[in-house]
């Protein structure tokens, strides 16, 4: 993705449906929103442009005059740049937004006003489309979605520029340095339109929170009249689309803010007395009590900041004391300094306090001993025992807010659940459950060499249902809904009993949508430029165009499993496949889909023949179900709910009943005629 050119304060959500409109219904312009769908035209939506005349509407002029809108990114910060990149006049464009100079620098968000000449392709043409052409040299990295939506920031779709700045060609064909023509939207007042009075229909840019009625409200316009002008049958929107506002006189670009919050009411006058007194003695004495209560809170509050600094160098002392001689370093209190409360560094959580337990840093100090490097089980995580119950201490920089505010309502056995906090010396100190059995990934790489025996093929059945279980209750029973987007074998723990708990919450992204308690999960989906996650495990989509969705967990988790039946890390599957993990798999289920597993002995991961058994339909059950997870195409892969059911059979038929052992299923790979 070309992130320098994505549009920053986008974190929009778009739900992938086609809109139903009754037939006979048209007004002037389809609203069309399917823009994530670029192998689909939509024409009948107008994706590939508004039309230039709709049925019952009257034909538009074949040119005229318009406004776009757009908004100020780093890569286009000043006029003169979004004038270039959207080919509009400069001098024009500062005119409109009654700007003195063309270069100055603009606020990273701020909504310009675009004047451009808007053109019919083929007024001739039932299925004509207004377009205003721009001329864009792509860069390394780019998509057509990457151009449509976050360059061009929606002011064009995947679908326009493929067709009419491609040919037709496939998204294949676009090369860095290529020039490619993006039509971009607008329209002209239908003949209807216009003698009602109306003169432009600005094309205005959705942003995530806006609704009809306050857009109707900045522009001074009847939302009917803009339900009418996009052939609305009902008031959702959606960022990443364009709107059409029917204006009767030239807009301004103050109509693009949002409006300022009303003014507060006057104050209200006493109601007056019958008879007047002189209060002057009165307010002289109220005014001395005052300033005299005012000096007692002053000092009072003075000699509890000073008892309070004392308490904490007395417990800094004790922690020294502590662990003294025994060889490793402890954390210190600068002098003065105390742990700020969980009220004041997280005001945004009002009842966190009635729901997490908030720890002290002596307490932290005393339960890792010291955080001490003895009692580091990996990376800043740390083994702490309180009253004799193990738990995990993690010690993080960044800012935790949202990370917290998901794990403290979520309530599974196969989600890490977060005990409490603590707020210390500009760092936050998270206390959660510890899992005995380490990472997933570190039990896999070790295959058996250390202490811990390696997984059985019933095991890794097992760790497979519980992250998909999981990752079904996150995506459908939690509210409002999240997808967790780094899902690896690195933040799955094994506890007690080798049951499988998701940690890393910090990348979870809410899905504002109906996924239908995880059933149909994938439907809705959010759009980002903030591409985070681990290597290897992310989905296509996500990494190419941004888009979050439950089928990006499906993905990752299907990588996840790809390790659990190979033995082998992403790092290894990358190196074994050319920079693609899956280059073989699809050969491999095709063996298995045709009943002869000759390839099985080099699939299967070796250390599973020291484990137990190795049914061999249960796996290529499971080999069917990667190669669903990990299609390029999410809409191709199931939703976590239909992988769970999956799994769930599979760990019904892969008990004790199944007696092939791996020495069979590669005597049975090495004869390529028998049958299963």
């Amino acid at each position: 993705m070309a992130q320098s050119q994505a549009r920053p304060a986008i974190a929009a959500f778009v739900v992938v449906i086609l809109l139903s409109g009754a037939p006979g219904a048209r007004s002037q312009q389809p609203y069309g929103f399917a823009v994530a769908d670029c192998g689909n035209s939509h024409n009948d939506t107008g994706l590939l442009g508004y039309f230039c005349s709709r049925g019952g509407s009257g034909g538009g002029a074949p040119s005229c005059q318009t406004y776009l809108t757009f908004h100020a990114t780093p890569a286009y910060s000043d006029l003169a740049a979004i004038a270039a990149l959207l080919g509009a006049d400069a001098a024009s464009v500062a005119a409109a937004n009654s700007a003195a100079s063309v270069t100055a620098a603009l606020a990273p968000g701020a909504k310009v006003l675009v004047p451009v000449t808007c053109s019919c392709t083929a007024a001739a043409s039932s299925r004509s489309h207004y377009q205003r052409n721009a001329t864009y040299v792509a860069v390394a990295g780019d998509t057509l979605f990457v151009i449509a939506n976050n360059t061009f920031q929606g002011l064009s779709t995947c679908q326009a520029v493929q067709e009419q700045g491609l040919g037709g060609k496939p998204a294949t064909t676009l090369l860095a340095g290529q020039a490619v023509t993006v039509p971009l939207r607008c329209a002209c007042p239908s003949a209807a339109q216009a003698a009602a009075g109306v003169r432009y229909l600005v094309t205005y840019l959705v942003d995530e929170f806006d609704e009809l009625a306050t857009i109707a409200a900045r522009f001074g316009v009847d939302a009917g009249s803009i339900s009418a002008a996009n052939e609305m049958t009902g008031d959702t929107i959606y960022p990443f689309t364009t709107l059409l506002i029917p204006v009767k006189s030239q807009p301004d670009v103050s109509q693009l803010l949002s409006p300022p919050p009303p003014p507060p009411p006057p104050p209200v006058a006493p109601a007056p007395t019958k008879k007047r007194r002189n209060h002057t003695g009165l307010y002289a004495g109220i005014g001395v009590a005052v300033a005299v209560l005012a000096v007692v809170a002053a000092i009072a509050a003075s000699l509890a900041l000073r008892a309070r600094r004392r308490r904490a160098r007395a417990a800094a002392a004790a922690a020294k004391k502590g662990s003294k001689g025994k060889g490793r370093a402890s954390p210190v209190f600068t002098d003065g300094e105390v742990s700020v409360s969980i009220s004041e560094a997280f005001s945004c959580l009002s009842d966190i306090k009635s729901s997490l337990k908030v720890f002290t840093y002596p307490e932290l100090t005393a339960a890792t001993d010291g955080f001490s490097p003895d009692r580091r089980v990996g990376g800043s995580v740390y083994r702490a025992v309180f009253n004799g119950d193990a738990a995990a201490v993690e010690v993080v920089d960044r800012d935790v807010s949202a990370e917290v505010d998901i794990m403290r309502k979520i309530n599974h056995l196969n989600l890490v659940r977060l005990i409490g906090l603590c707020h210390h010396g500009g760092r936050w100190y998270l206390v959660s459950e510890y899992a005995e059995h380490g990472t997933l990934r570190d039990r896999l790489l070790a295959g058996g060499a250390g202490t811990e025996p390696p997984l059985s093929w019933a095991q890794r059945v097992q760790v497979s249902l519980d992250v998909a279980e999981g990752l079904r209750y996150l995506h459908g029973y939690t509210r409002p809904p999240y997808v967790h987007m780094d899902v690896s074998s690195d933040s799955i723990l094994l506890a007690a009993g080798l049951r499988a708990k998701i940690r890393n919450f910090g990348g979870a992204r809410v899905i504002r949508g109906s996924t239908d308690a995880g059933e149909r999960g994938g439907e809705a989906f959010t759009m980002t430029s903030n591409i985070a996650g681990t290597r290897g495990y992310m989905a296509p989509e996500y990494l190419e165009h941004g888009i979050v969705s439950p089928k990006a967990d499906v993905y990752s988790l299907g990588v996840v499993l790809l390790e659990l039946v190979t033995g082998k890390d992403v790092e290894e599957l990358e190196a074994g496949g050319a920079g693609d993990p899956f280059a073989g798999l699809n050969a491999i289920a095709g063996d298995l889909d045709d009943g002869a597993p000759r390839r099985m002995e080099g699939f299967l991961d070796p250390a599973m023949a020291a484990a137990g058994s190795c049914p061999r339909e249960a796996v290529a059950m499971m080999v069917r179900l990667i190669e669903r997870c990990i299609r390029r195409d999410a809409g191709g892969r199931p939703s976590m709910g239909e992988v769970a059911q999956q799994l769930l059979m599979l760990h019904g038929i892969s008990g004790d009943g199944w007696h092939s052992s791996l020495e069979h299923c590669r005597s049975s790979g090495g004869n390529s005629g028998e049958q299963p």
